[in-house]
């Protein structure tokens, strides 16, 4: 299982690389995802995908993707 990180994961090809992660699990564990300021998605692609941690480009969102994701155990960062 090779482990991958989805950098821009809200955007066109993000969305598209994890459709190929949603069809072949077998083969692909996420590791990190990333966006700019996309909380809602990033937060959804996260509960689905169990990555270790997600990046928020804009720091000023990352207190919600932090409430968001702390009971799952899934780290947050922005930067």
């Amino acid at each position: 299982m090779k482990k991958i990180a989805i950098l821009g994961s809200t955007g066109s090809i993000g969305t598209q690389a994890l459709e190929v992660v949603r069809e072949q699990p077998e083969r692909f564990q996420v590791e990190l995802l990333t966006c700019g300021n996309r909380v809602e998605l990033l937060v959804q692609q996260a509960l689905e995908f169990k990555p270790n941690a997600v990046v928020i480009g804009n720091a000023a969102k990352l207190p919600a993707v932090k409430d968001a994701l702390f009971p799952h155990g899934i780290k947050a960062y922005a930067g």
